[in-house]
């Protein structure tokens, strides 16, 4: 519904539009942005009645003026989203090809904000599913890319600083009571992975999980994928079950792209900011 100082055009108050008015006033301003039509009647004909030619602004720039700018500027007030992890009744070792069946039953959640600022990046949009089992977390990750940053030659320890180049990571705490109280993890291109516990300011690389991974690039397609599992049981000494939320957050580091992604911004420096993480859902589905 409009309200009673809506202005559509340049009527001041005497301006009184309906919500008719107010339909027609966006459907024009969705015709002017978007499409290539010339010389019709523009949406304030009380400014002129000259005609006007749409711009048709590209996709991108359409999806900034229509949610990314305004996302940016309410970043802090807006609720924290969810990662919803489905149950399967089987486990599978990653192999990085992404093809087991199971994936299918996984929501999509998406990396497509700079975690310092919310600013959208849709050219690096990441995807990422996440299953359960009885005994493991799974997690698929799905990243674009134009040029790979890694450390060359890469090794089979766990190197500390592969946060400084192409990256993707998952930060899970399981104790609410104790909020900066989680585990991190990272996978690289190139196979490398990296684990830790931090109580912080404490952080204890010693610490291992006993995940497994495997990575995949795709040259062809500019497509690496990092598949991932996790023992529950290094998470959380009780395990979950249809209906437990844990805390998670979600991260991409592309060198070459200048990113810094994470599911839910943390609008700081640093990607350590328990009180932004999202809450990890574990579902039937």
């Amino acid at each position: 519904m409009v309200y009673d100082k809506l202005i559509l055009g340049s009527g001041g108050d005497a301006e009184q539009p309906t919500d008719g008015d107010g339909l027609t006033f966006y459907e024009k301003c969705w015709k002017w942005f978007e499409t290539d039509d010339r010389n019709w009647a523009h949406m304030t004909p009380i400014q002129g009645p000259w005609p006007i030619s749409s711009i048709k602004l590209p996709p991108e720039i359409c999806r900034k003026v229509y949610f990314d700018n305004a996302r940016r500027v309410f970043a802090k007030a807006l609720p924290l989203p969810a990662v919803h992890a489905a149950r399967i009744t089987r486990d599978f070792v990653p192999d990085g090809r992404a093809d087991d069946a199971d994936w299918a039953r996984a929501r999509v959640a998406r990396l497509e904000y700079q975690s310092g600022d919310s600013t959208a990046r849709p050219d690096v949009s990441t995807a990422v599913r996440v299953l359960w089992s009885e005994n493991y977390l799974y997690l698929l990750y799905e990243a674009p890319y134009t040029e790979l940053t890694v450390f060359e030659p890469s090794q089979k320890e766990e190197r500390v600083g592969l946060w400084e180049k192409d990256v993707v990571e998952a930060f899970i705490g399981a104790d609410p009571a104790n909020p900066t109280h989680y585990t991190e993890y990272q996978w690289a291109p190139n196979g490398e992975q990296l684990d830790l516990k931090l109580r912080l300011p404490e952080r204890d690389f010693p610490w291992s999980s006993g995940m497994e991974s495997a990575v995949r690039v795709d040259e062809a397609a500019k497509v690496w994928t990092a598949e991932a599992r996790i023992p529950l049981k290094a998470i959380c000494d009780t395990a979950p079950e249809k209906g437990t939320k844990w805390r998670i957050n979600l991260f991409r580091c592309d060198i070459k792209g200048n990113a810094g992604l994470a599911f839910s911004p943390t609008l700081k420096s640093t990607f350590h900011a328990p009180e932004r993480f999202a809450a990890l859902e574990f579902s039937s589905e």
